[in-house]
């Protein structure tokens, strides 16, 4: 079999992408949950219906939650190979920082002296980035607030308000065909959008935008169904319910909605280093 790199121009490698492959296996790391899923549907013993449910339910919010970290570590990749330090946005560069400072001023926050000579020496270096810093450690589950603290360290704020009213809501309109047809568009596009740096990713193709005015967090339908998922996995998790909480059909959905929440966290985080709007 001749390699394909023996097609691929240098130019080409060049801009190649960490991201491009990132998301082609995304999708092939769903096929556990989709065994499970096609294992209940035949299965008539509803004690083993009950516990295949169970653990569907704990996957998907362990995908949730593996991507989070595999999406940051990607972009970072990315990063460091297409960029030199001092091309790197401004907070990326700041919360990199993070890493080496414990210095506390008289307010309680970061020395700014000191995080301005550590980002000068850092400049100089040339120093590549690592992903630790742009992670939560202290609450591993991907709940609404630690996915926008680790997309704000990223450089993007209001990550939810950006999908408030975008068009991704249609997964909350109960009209399965529209929802798989907004998936596979959504993936195709991240595909393209990404084979090269800088990326090319336009989040008005989805009606995504800050819209004026504070978001409660029970008026975001994607909040609420984040929450809702973490309730279901945490009692099954910690033996508090013992009982199957969740149909088949909205198992299947549940799955529908964490893809295209993938698709787009990966479309907003990919974005905030080509977007001066969301720096």
């Amino acid at each position: 079999m001749t390699p394909f790199n023996n097609y691929v121009s240098e130019e080409d490698e060049e801009s190649s992408t960490f991201a491009s492959l990132f998301i082609i296996e995304l999708e092939e790391r769903w096929s556990e949950i989709e065994i499970l899923i096609e294992q209940i549907k035949l299965q008539t013993n509803d004690d083993v219906k009950n516990v295949l449910c169970r653990s569907a339910v704990v996957l998907l919010v362990a995908h949730l939650e593996g991507f989070m970290k595999e999406a940051a570590a990607t972009l970072i990749k990315d990063l460091n190979k297409h960029c030199s330090f001092l091309e790197f946005p401004k907070r990326i560069q700041k919360t990199f920082c993070s890493l080496y400072l414990s210095n506390i001023n008289d307010s309680g926050g970061i020395d700014n002296r000191i995080q301005g000579k550590l980002l000068e020496k850092f400049g100089e270096l040339n120093a590549r980035l690592s992903v630790e810093p742009f992670l939560f450690e202290r609450n591993k589950n991907p709940s609404p607030t630690v996915i926008e603290i680790i997309l704000n360290n990223f450089g993007v704020k209001d990550f939810f308000k950006l999908l408030h009213k975008s068009s991704l809501d249609i997964v909350f309109e109960n009209n399965s065909s529209e929802t798989l047809t907004l998936l596979e568009d959504l993936k195709n596009y991240t595909i393209q959008a990404v084979v090269s740096y800088p990326y090319e990713i336009d989040l008005e193709k989805y009606n995504m935008s800050i819209l004026d005015g504070k978001l409660a967090r029970e008026d975001s339908l994607w909040i609420v169904f984040i929450d809702e998922l973490l309730k279901k996995r945490h009692s099954i998790a910690h033996g508090s319910n013992f009982q199957n909480e969740i149909a088949v059909n909205e198992l299947e959905d549940a799955k529908t909605k964490v893809q295209i929440l993938q698709y787009a966290i990966t479309l907003v985080l990919f974005n905030s280093t080509i977007s001066p709007a969301l720096k």
